[in-house]
């Protein structure tokens, strides 16, 4: 479990994450997506800080105080396997696909899928026990959204 996941449980006596945490969660996954290719743009900075502002519907200062928070989770060294056991742990099936979906608008930001992304996203699939169908319908629909 992430250490900021293990403190808020503590602190707050309590199994359950606060909506802040869990979009911390996502915005940390979806950083991990765009530095999949080695190559963290500021395109990709841009399409993370809208998607979580329109998709998680915050405003412009709480956008930065998570994205910000998600940076630094993921410059911990945090390991892949860790972020997504959490937000398996703490999301529905619906809403791990919807997660799924940014990931790929994500991924697709800049136009191209590397092979390093291609590779990542495989790798998501398995670990968010999730079908190679419903890993092209998340793709298919973010496309559809570029």
């Amino acid at each position: 479990m992430l250490p900021f996941l293990k403190k808020f449980k503590k602190e707050h006596n309590t199994e359950d994450i606060s909506g802040n945490e869990k979009n911390i969660l996502i915005t940390s996954l979806l950083i991990e997506c765009a530095k999949g290719d080695y190559d963290f743009s500021d395109q990709e900075i841009s399409k993370i800080k809208d998607l979580i502002k329109k998709k998680l519907k915050l405003d412009q200062s709480k956008i930065n105080l998570i994205f910000d928070k998600a940076l630094e989770t993921v410059e911990e060294n945090v390991e892949l396997y860790s972020l997504t056991k959490d937000i398996r742990d703490n999301f529905n099936k619906e809403e791990i696909l919807e997660i799924f979906e940014y990931m790929w608008t994500v991924v697709l930001a800049d136009g191209k899928i590397d092979d390093f992304e291609a590779a990542l996203m495989s790798k998501l699939v398995g670990l968010f026990h999730l079908t190679g169908k419903e890993s092209a319908d998340a793709k298919k629909k973010a496309m559809s959204h570029q």
